[in-house]
């Protein structure tokens, strides 16, 4: 890896430019088709946000640049399903996980995958753990990946994790980040990455530069195959309507990650032809979060006024252009059975005027918090205005309040409404509840949350040793009716996540989690 980031400006553009004119013209030279990427060598992409974190962080990379690769991922399904582990076997009640390795991998500094690489990276996490990350935290602390976490070691060639308190759902948990595995040369003592990222993945991270762009080359050692495209380029343009101008103008080939197309923009886009839009439905929810540690909503009868008060059909069909559908149960139908049906949105603006009655108007407007790196991801600033709208019909004056650093308003306690989008990386429900809304959880203290409910907190604890699935079910439906009524969040929409290519290249494909596989992309023919 060449650069950290901010270094070497000068040298990134230049690399961007030269490959965007190489791409560009290949793909002049082939009408918009062919095999443009392949006679170039090169791909360009963009993406709304940063795909590199750099040493400081847990996770050096996001994984969908495929520099690394986990020993669980999930499937379309959202079921785990074999990445660096072939298989697992559960024994003891959930409380011994054994995990077999795939063969004939090596990192890409040429080291085998071993147990012992991976009870190193294990050990690795908890030494480090809490640690925020730019892309999935580990600041709910590691016994929301692994439980009561007793040992881990390597045992036959494979991985045995022992735990003091049965985990059901282990493999689902350890999906993609939380089992995030590294040649163990990677990192210091402390757990500090020594230099750059060494992992398995069809690509290795050749250089980057903060807030513009990261360099990828192929893996010749990857064990599934060389990539069809030896280079990778992803700029980063948080920007929407600048990464759609620079897809037309031919200076990108795709836009990828979460909100790489606005809404309003899919149609447009899809219309053109020389492109190709792939929808996905994703683990992305747009949530309303409350701060309920002072008034007004302390006071439950506003926070359900709220609820009332906004139209979730019309956000959803007309802000969010139909790529989202109106919230209701905290996990999204991508969740299946483990989403609660019985619950709908209802709109209810005369009731909620009548509850704002009865609790009483508050001194002055509530405000509307949003991010204004999200703005560039989602319509978040005419939705804003539609809710204050909303607000304001039931007698809530409100405003909104467009922030850069969000996390640093709420821990202030400066907030009483917070517009986020918020994902489960790893698929499994207890992520999300753990890390946010239980009584103890970092998140929920420090960003004034205020919810402390001993029911909700006893019913995560009991739905993640349950070892039969309708038990499972059966007690996050109940998590859901509880959050349904209690309302510390309310889930607003579940967005879809739509991406692009130029149809030029081909081999798009994306996860629920958002994960786009580089690794597939290839030159049209």
């Amino acid at each position: 890896m060449r650069a950290r980031g901010g270094a070497r400006p000068g040298a990134g553009a230049v690399a961007v430019a030269a490959l965007g004119t190489a791409l560009l013209a290949a793909l002049a030279a082939c009408g918009g088709q062919g095999d443009a990427g392949r006679a170039a060598g090169a791909l360009v992409l963009a993406a709304p946000r940063d795909l590199v974190a750099g040493p400081e962080d847990p996770y050096f990379t996001h994984r969908t640049l495929g520099v690394w690769e986990p020993l669980v991922t999930l499937d379309g399904g959202m079921r785990p399903a074999p990445a660096l582990a072939t298989g697992w076997e559960r024994s003891g009640g959930g409380r011994r996980w054994t995990f077999t390795l795939r063969t004939g991998v090596r990192f890409s500094d040429g080291t085998p995958l071993t147990a012992e690489a991976v009870v190193a990276n294990v050990e690795r996490f908890r030494r480090i753990a809490p640690r925020p990350s730019a892309f999935f935290s580990l600041d709910a602390g590691m016994e929301a990946a692994y439980g009561k976490l007793t040992g881990v070691r390597a045992e036959g060639g494979k991985v045995v994790f022992t735990l003091a308190e049965p985990v059901a759902d282990l493999p689902a948990r350890l999906a993609d980040f939380y089992s995030m595995i590294q040649a163990p040369s990677a990192f210091g003592a402390g757990g500090e990455f020594a230099g750059g990222p060494v992992g398995t993945g069809p690509y290795t991270l050749v250089s980057w530069s903060k807030g513009r762009q990261a360099e990828l080359a192929a893996n010749p050692g990857y064990w599934g195959g060389r990539p069809a495209f030896d280079r990778i380029v992803v700029k980063t343009v948080p920007d929407a309507n600048a990464r759609v101008a620079a897809l037309r103008a031919g200076e990108v080939a795709g836009l990828m990650d979460k909100g790489a197309l606005l809404p309003g923009q899919v149609a447009a886009v899809a219309a053109e032809g020389r492109f190709r839009v792939t929808r996905t439905p994703s683990v992305l929810t747009h949530y309303l979060t409350f701060n309920a540690s002072r008034g007004p909503f302390a006071d439950p009868r506003l926070r359900e006024a709220v609820d009332l008060a906004i139209d979730r059909r019309a956000i959803a069909g007309t802000l969010l252009a139909g790529t989202a559908t109106p919230g209701a149960p905290f996990l999204s139908p991508i969740f299946g059975a483990l989403s609660d049906p019985g619950l709908r949105p209802v709109h209810d603006p005369a009731r909620a005027r009548g509850l704002v009655a009865a609790a009483g108007r508050p001194a002055g407007p509530v405000s509307i918090l949003i991010s204004s790196s999200e703005t560039g991801q989602f319509p978040y600033a005419d939705i804003a205005e539609v809710l204050r709208a909303d607000l304001r019909a039931v007698g809530l004056p409100a405003r909104v309040n467009v922030a850069e650093a969000t996390k640093a308003v709420m821990e202030a306690g400066d907030y009483d409404i917070f517009l986020s989008a918020y994902s489960v990386p790893n698929g499994d429900p207890d992520y999300l509840f753990r890390r946010f809304l239980r009584s103890d959880a970092a998140w929920n203290r420090e960003r004034n949350l205020g919810y402390r409910s001993e029911e909700f907190d006893r019913l995560i604890d009991r739905a993640a040793a349950a070892a039969g699935a309708d038990e499972r079910r059966e007690l996050y439906h109940r998590v859901q009716r509880l959050l349904a009524a209690d309302r510390p969040m309310i889930p607003l929409a579940y967005q879809d996540n739509p991406v692009v290519t130029s149809s030029a290249v081909r081999g798009l494909t994306q996860s629920p989690a958002y994960l786009v596989d580089l690794a597939g992309l290839a030159p049209a023919r």
